[in-house]
């Protein structure tokens, strides 16, 4: 059934033809390329049973990119835009889901911007993750920010990472990846204000010449974009030289730490640039321990969670040899995890302390307490690393407090703390795959190389601050992990 409100049209989909309601789509949407159609029809047929076209959108991102190239070529395009809306519900009418938006509060999946440009017509797009059917039975974790929504007045939410892709004329894949962290982080973060396609055309040097059209980018491009946007970002040279077989381990450890901490990468191939934003966990992983029983949480990563222009949201990169992986069908071999080149991890400016430096003082003060960890638990150890705000990392503490859940927390939300925060947790394997701790350390970001950095530790009930130990009996030995970098799907 198709119904009409203003310039909006409602598309059913219905189970089993679907390929009517999107073809519906395509004939009403004009701006929708064969290549738009497919992405969008192959990755959120099984779960889209309606769809509200706005047949005249104005986009500020679309419009940014019109007025400042589009508009001044010989063949101008058109300024406006339309706009998707996905509900995973049949819907009657628009007038209903206006009147009622309330109601489908929990059924909007998300909306997508349609330009008019050659080929790579989607532009803005927020999708919730659960529209893929991406993590319904697996350990996926994503970084997930709320998008407001309007449509005709009723507002609606969803939770997802931006999403656009390039239009070849003036973007490019990497303006594409930094466009989408940069929106994620302003829409996430007050401290940090909207950028515009165009504008990361501006912001990129011009030492190798003129910056659009087809102009290539590197990582220095990439690192000196997000400096002037606000956040400093660590370099990774995870491969020293393209055609070495595989990653440094011990480099790619630092690109999970990012991630884990819920901080998008821009991770760099051979040619080709994508956002991680989330990780998969496979328990089942083969694992090394070392001497003294720890076990990385790198171990168990299974794939990262991508935003490639090239394909839908939440495309996922495994190793070279998961079946999984998305990106085995590029042209020449594809790209896996193992073909990471350099990594730009964008960080906080009062985040001083580099994280492999961090860990390694958070290492060393858990080894000199083996005997205390032995006394709730045997190994192995699993270790979970990341960076989290003061602000965050107390909200979960009072949550766990007033559940009842930990009495020693009461103490924790009361110590001083830096804005940015290492975190590093310890469990039990089995109690890692459960989702909670016995114990964790807390260091200052600021701190230099040569200071302690240690705020506090606790190993079950007893907190170590300020060199005195304070041991509550009653207080829960086990505590949850803290989870407000990366939402589970």
């Amino acid at each position: 059934m198709n119904s009409t409100y203003s310039d909006s049209k409602l598309i059913s989909i219905v189970p089993g033809n679907e390929e009517i309601g999107w073809r519906h789509v395509r004939n009403e949407c004009e701006n929708l390329s064969d290549w738009g159609y497919k992405l969008l029809y192959e990755n959120l047929r099984h779960s889209v049973r309606t769809i509200v076209l706005e047949q005249t959108y104005i986009c500020k991102d679309h419009k940014n990119l019109f007025s400042q190239f589009y508009s001044k070529k010989f063949s101008v395009p058109s300024p406006l835009t339309c706009r998707l809306h996905f509900c995973s519900d049949q819907i009657e009418n628009v007038h209903e889901v206006l009147y009622f938006s309330e109601q489908y509060s929990d059924k909007y999946l998300g909306y997508s911007i349609i330009r008019q440009v050659s080929e790579r017509c989607i532009g803005r797009t927020v999708i919730n993750p659960q529209a893929t059917n991406s993590g319904i039975s697996s350990n996926f974790f994503y970084m997930l920010t709320e998008f407001a929504v309007h449509l005709h007045g009723a507002k609606f939410k969803v939770s997802g990472f931006p999403y656009t892709s390039q239009d070849i004329d003036v973007t490019v894949c990497a303006h594409s990846a930094l466009w989408s962290i940069c929106r994620y982080l302003s829409e996430r973060y007050t401290l940090y204000g909207e950028v515009y396609p165009f504008d990361l055309v501006k912001m990129t040097g011009t030492a190798r010449g003129r910056t659009f059209p087809y102009r290539g980018m590197t990582y220095t491009d990439y690192s000196q974009i997000l400096s002037s946007f606000g956040v400093y970002p660590v370099i990774v040279s995870v491969k020293k030289h393209t055609s070495l077989p595989r990653a440094d381990s011990e480099e790619l450890k630092k690109v999970y730490t990012y991630v884990e901490s819920g901080f998008p990468v821009l991770a760099s191939f051979a040619g080709h640039v994508v956002a991680l934003v989330g990780h998969t966990i496979d328990y089942n992983r083969p694992y090394t321990e070392d001497s003294d029983g720890f076990i990385d949480s790198f171990s168990f990563l299974k794939q990262f969670i991508t935003i490639d222009d090239n394909f839908f949201p939440y495309a996922l990169l495994g190793y070279d040899n998961d079946p999984d992986n998305y990106a085995k069908v590029y042209p020449g071999g594809g790209y896996s995890i193992n073909s990471i080149v350099t990594a730009v991890c964008p960080l906080p400016e009062k985040a001083f302390l580099p994280a492999e430096k961090a860990k390694q003082k958070a290492m060393k003060y858990f080894r000199n307490f083996i005997n205390e960890l032995e006394k709730y638990s045997g190994k192995p150890w699993v270790t979970r690393f990341f960076i989290t705000t003061n602000k965050s990392f107390k909200r979960r503490k009072l949550e766990n407090i007033k559940s009842g859940h930990d009495k020693l927390d009461s103490f924790i939300i009361n110590i001083n703390l830096p804005h940015f925060v290492w975190v590093m947790e310890i469990s039990s394997l089995a109690d890692y795959k459960k989702g909670v701790c016995i114990a964790e350390i807390v260091l200052d970001s600021t701190a230099s190389e040569k200071d302690n950095a240690v705020l506090y530790m606790r190993i079950g009930n007893t907190l170590y601050f300020n060199g005195k130990e304070k041991n509550i009996s009653d207080a829960s030995k086990l505590f949850p992990q803290y989870t407000d970098n990366l939402k589970k799907e």
